[in-house]
């Protein structure tokens, strides 16, 4: 009896090690993705904004809005008309904010297209929130301002 109750204390304790390790892997989309996002996406794939220097308004590059989650779940149409996720949960091979982050450098396709591409750590912290479902956590996206547009 006594073997017993320490087998199942140790089973008890080697699973909550597990849970608690899975815990701390997982990617916060709030702490981790949206600033990622804010950083190296929102500048071109965000709401229209009226440009300070031209005056013109620009609207998001081909279609893609990734400031609010639920644009970012709804998908956009490619220039082929078809519907296209950003986002697909737990595959990141069919989620275009990931085949198109992990492109070589020199590749005309690469997203960013300006500025430097995104770490091998960054691509691999984006990759393992898509593949592990994509959760967003209850997060509630700001509004954001482009820091180009007409104050």
């Amino acid at each position: 009896m006594k073997r017993l109750a320490t087998a199942l204390g140790l089973a008890g304790l080697t699973l909550g090690l597990a849970q608690t390790a899975a815990a701390a892997d997982k990617v916060d989309f709030g702490k981790q993705i949206y600033p990622l996002l804010k950083e190296q996406c929102l500048s071109c794939h965000a709401a229209p904004y009226k440009d300070a220097r031209s005056g013109r308004t620009k609207k998001p590059k081909g279609g893609v809005r990734l400031d609010k989650i639920d644009l970012i779940k709804e998908g956009y149409e490619n220039d082929d008309d078809q519907k296209v996720f950003a986002v697909v949960p737990g595959k990141p091979e069919k989620s275009t904010l990931y085949t198109s982050s992990a492109l070589p450098a020199d590749h005309e396709d690469i997203m960013p297209p300006k500025g430097d591409p995104l770490t091998k750590a960054q691509l691999a912290m984006l990759k393992k929130w898509i593949a592990d479902g994509a959760d967003y956590g209850g997060f509630k996206a700001p509004d954001y301002v482009n820091p180009k547009a007409a104050k």
